[in-house]
Order: structure tokens, then C-alpha cells, then sequence
């Protein structure tokens, strides 16, 4: 910190930098549940660490912690307020200090407790010096952290000496042994806050069938222009009286929100578990990740498309949020890591889609897209590039993926412009394939002469000729012929479930 902002008022903000990976690289559903619980809240938590044990008993009500609860306006309206949690969204904390050298230590502080309680994460802070604006101290705090970040190495811890034993996944040393099995100190941590009460084979748990065969999905969910929603919100608000209310409500709204919809989609998962498998004892789902608009699940494979639209159709309609879904089906033996890249790639390809000026709806909304892949390769998470190789016949893709997804709530301008990317016609198709009965040879034989021109056209010629006019009427979608076959194997009867919620 520069030392002239020793003695003057400060805002901070602290961004956890790596925290996906931190969580996702490992395979073992026991450190990856561990280390969401690990980090879950972790800059708060390392905030009340510092003041019980560096701060007297009778002054700690001087440092505020529960941003959720406390008066927005005490450290601007009351001298004797040291520290103060403004607000935490978009995985950021915002911290008023009155003076620099209190923020000072608490860095140093957090920069260790980080490093202790995790091993590997990095703290990224940016510090500049409060003025009566807010708008202009957001700005300037947001440039500083840009300028931070583009400077700060991702340091990590040291590696293994060529003479130790290390662990296969992070290549850190290994440094424990437990029950006959070695860890590292990463793997170690997580594998401590993993929840005692749940079973380490929660993810066999969820497979309709044990084996080489099972197969699980792990689904990835972000908000559509949560920093634009924002940025409207907040454009009038240049004071700090102002913008911290109105700061705070938006990223409790958020929170709320998506915790909400997320709530009712698992129920509706519930309701369809009797439909995937029998005698289920447990849920065929776990939560990895619900902080803001950013959620992350694990589920049985044939939860995973129905999952994912109940969530983007029920999200928000009454406050118009809208997201997109990244769906990636993998088996047993498949690497967890790798499958969670593909994931958030496909998320990020509906994305691609649903800012499209032509996907657009009125004052330029953004509508529900959600994208699927299953994982065959672990190159599936450069998926723009593995699509170009795998997907492409000639110069035209043959999937028609990514999907939109209608809210409950009308939304007529949406609906109308993303009509032909519309998951009703995935749904008409797998229908279609449903109704004829066709046999899984045949099925398979037209999923495979698809991405062959002259072959597809051979296949439709077969199938006419065996009783099945419709894909003879219908050729010129083949794309989502190639979709709905696809999955074939992931689709379940729905039916209409409406899902209260508990009051």
C-alpha cells in the first residue's frame, strides 16, 4: 500500500483470484465438495479471524462483518466505526477503512489466513483513497484492480523435489498419510471440510447404473449482464449514502434470486427422480456452488437437461433475469476437471448466442440459452475448436445446439426473434424418434450418417423405405435430428409438475 494512504480513509476490494480451479481440478467428489466448503464465504470469514485475534473484546463492535444486516450508513455517520464490509457481489468484497494502515494489516492478515486455510488461492487488493463520491471511488478502485491484476503473478506454492513423491493431479509434494493413502497439503484441507454427515460416494450414488456405462452431468449456470443490470441501477447513485443501499439490495436481490430458483429446480428434481430410478435412497443431485448469479451441480445424467431449463424458465420472470446453461455429460472414468471446462465452455457458448444482436429482444434484453456436450475427449474443453473437428460436414455445422429457453413470463419480442434456435423443436424431434419406435440400430445408423453428406441422404432413403415418411418429409433438420439422438439415451417422460414453494 502507498504510504500516503496510511492515515487517510480507504476503500479496499478483495477478489480471491482462481477459485474454479482451486475447486475443480481435483477428480474425488470428497475434495471438490470439501473445497466449495472451503472457500465458501472465505474472505468474511478470514475478516472475523483477524478481529478475534487481533482485536480487544471491547472494541470489536468497531469492525462490522454483517453487511446483510447492519447499518449501511455507520461508518459515514459514525466516527468510532473502523471497519466496515460495504457489500460482497460478483465475488468481490468492498471494505471501507478509516485509516490505511488498519486496512494494512488486515491484508497482510488475509494474504496469510488464505494461504493457511487453502494452500494454493491468491488474494488480489486493490486500495485507493475515499473521496464523497462513490461512483468516482468505484471507478477508480475497478482501474486499480484491472491494474493489479495484469501485474500479479499466479503464484504458487513450491513443487515437489525431483527426490519426492507427489500427487498425481496438482504435482505438489505429498505431505500426509491417512488410512494408508498419501496426499498433498491441497488435497488434504479439502478432503478436512468435507461434510462428515454425507457419503465420499455421492456422485456413485447418483448413476442409474453402476459401471463403466455411468454416467453423471455436471451443469454450470451465470447470469445474463448482471454488470450491466448493475451499471443501470446505479447510474444515478453518485453518493455513498446512496449507493451502498442501493448496492446492497442488488447483490442480496441476486442471491436471492438464483438461491430461490435453484431451491425450486432441485425440488422439481425431486419430483422427477421416481422417473430415472428406483428405490432412491439419496438425491441425484449436489450442490457444488450457489453464490450469486454463479451456480455449478452435479447430477444424474438424465436430470441434467430438464434441470437446467425448470431453472431458466422460473428464473426471476417478475424481475426479467435471465441466464445461460452449460450442460457436460461424462462417465465414471472420465476426468471430473476436464468435464467441469466443458461445461462452462458450453455455458459460454450459449452466451455467444444470446448476445447476438439478432438473438436480442426490446432495449436490447438477453434471453436463456443453454448448450450441452458430452465428454468423449478431454480437447472437449477448447469446445469452439473440437467443435470445428468433430461437428463440422463440409463448411456447416450439424448440431443445432446451443438452445434458447422461453421464461414462464411472455416475453413476445424474445420468444419471437430466438424462434428458430427454440428448444421446442429439440423436444419435437426427441418426440418424433420417440413415437416411431425406431429401433436403437436404426437410430444409431441415421446419428451416424449424418455428419456425412451422401451417407444422410442414403440413411433417409432406408428409413422411408422401412416405414418412416417423416424424415423424408422433414431432411432439412438433420441438425436436430443429430441433437435429439445425441441424447437419446439422457431423455425421461415429462410431464407437467408444478412445484410449490415452502413458505
Amino acid at each position: 500500500m502507498k504510504s500516503e494512504l496510511q492515515a487517510e480513509e480507504v476503500l479496499a476490494m478483495y477478489d480471491v483470484r482462481g477459485i474454479q480451479k482451486f475447486i475443480f481440478k481435483s477428480n474425488v467428489a470428497k475434495e471438490i465438495i470439501g473445497a466449495s466448503k472451503l472457500v465458501d464465504q472465505i474472505i468474511t470469514q478470514g475478516m472475523i479471524s483477524y478481529l478475534e485475534k487481533n482485536v480487544l473484546q471491547e472494541q470489536k463492535n468497531k469492525y462490522l462483518t454483517d453487511w446483510e444486516k447492519d447499518d449501511p450508513a455507520a461508518f459515514l455517520t459514525q466516527d468510532e466505526i473502523q471497519m466496515q464490509i460495504l457489500f460482497i457481489g460478483g465475488g468481490n468484497a468492498y471494505v471501507l477503512f478509516r485509516k490505511g494502515e488498519i486496512c494494512q494489516k488486515v491484508n497482510r492478515y488475509l494474504a496469510k489466513y488464505l494461504l493457511e486455510e487453502t494452500y494454493s488461492l491468491n488474494l488480489a487488493v486493490a486500495v485507493v483513497k475515499k473521496t464523497d463520491s462513490y461512483a468516482y471511488d468505484y471507478n477508480a478502485i475497478q482501474e486499480e484492480m484491472r491494474r493489479i491484476k495484469a501485474a500479479m503473478p499466479m503464484t504458487e506454492p513450491m513443487g515437489a523435489m525431483p527426490f519426492m513423491a507427489v500427487d498425481s493431479i496438482t504435482g505438489y509434494p505429498l505431505t500426509s498419510r491417512v488410512k494408508g493413502d498419501y496426499y498433498c497439503t491441497e488435497a488434504k484441507k479439502k478432503r478436512d471440510r468435507f461434510p462428515k454427515d454425507e457419503s465420499e460416494k455421492v456422485f456413485d450414488n447418483m448413476v442409474t447404473e453402476k459401471g463403466d456405462n455411468s454416467t453423471l452431468a455436471v451443469c454450470h449456470i451465470d447470469g445474463n449482464s448482471m454488470g450491466m443490470r448493475i451499471c443501470k441501477e446505479m447510474e444515478q447513485k453518485k453518493e455513498y449514502k446512496d449507493a451502498v443501499s442501493c448496492m446492497r439490495k442488488l447483490s442480496l436481490e441476486i442471491a436471492q434470486v438464483f438461491r430461490e430458483t435453484f431451491d425450486q429446480m432441485t425440488k422439481y428434481m425431486d419430483e422427477l427422480t421416481p422417473k430415472v430410478k428406483s428405490c432412491v435412497k439419496t438425491h441425484l443431485y449436489r450442490e457444488i456452488i450457489v453464490a450469486g448469479d454463479d451456480i455449478t451441480f452435479v447430477c444424474n445424467a438424465k436430470l441434467a437437461i430438464p434441470a437446467v431449463r425448470y431453472f431458466l424458465e422460473n428464473l426471476g420472470n417478475e424481475k426479467d433475469y435471465s441466464a445461460c446453461g452449460g450442460i457436460a455429460f461424462f462417465n465414471s472414468h472420465f476426468p471430473f476437471s476436464d468435464a467441469y471446462q466443458v461445461a462452462e465452455a458450453c455455458c459460454d457458448s450459449a452466451k455467444k448466442r444470446a448476445k447476438k444482436p439478432e438473438s436480442r429482444g426490446a432495449d436490447n434484453a438477453i434471453g436463456n440459452f443453454f448448450d450441452f456436450q458430452i465428454c468423449t475427449n478431454v480437447r472437449a474443453a477448447d469446445l469452439e475448436s473440437y467443435r470445428e473437428k468433430h461437428y463440422v460436414s463440409g463448411t456447416e455445422y450439424f448440431i443445432a445446439r446451443p438452445y434458447y429457453v422461453a421464461p414462464k413470463t411472455d416475453r413476445h419480442e424474445l420468444n419471437a426473434v430466438n424462434e428458430r434456435y427454440s428448444v421446442a423443436r429439440l423436444d419435437e424431434w426427441s418426440e418424433q424418434f420417440g413415437k416411431t419406435s425406431m429401433p436403437r440400430s436404426k437410430a444409431k445408423q441415421l446419428r451416424n450418417a449424418i455428419p456425412v453428406k451422401n451417407k444422410r441422404e442414403e440413411a433417409v432413403s432406408f428409413l422411408t423405405s422401412r416405414g418412416y415418411p417423416v424424415f423424408k418429409e422433414r431432411s432439412e433438420a438433420y441438425a436436430l435430428w443429430y441433437d435429439a439422438l445425441e441424447i437419446m439415451d439422457f431423455n425421461i417422460e415429462l410431464e407437467d409438475i408444478t412445484v410449490q414453494a415452502q413458505s
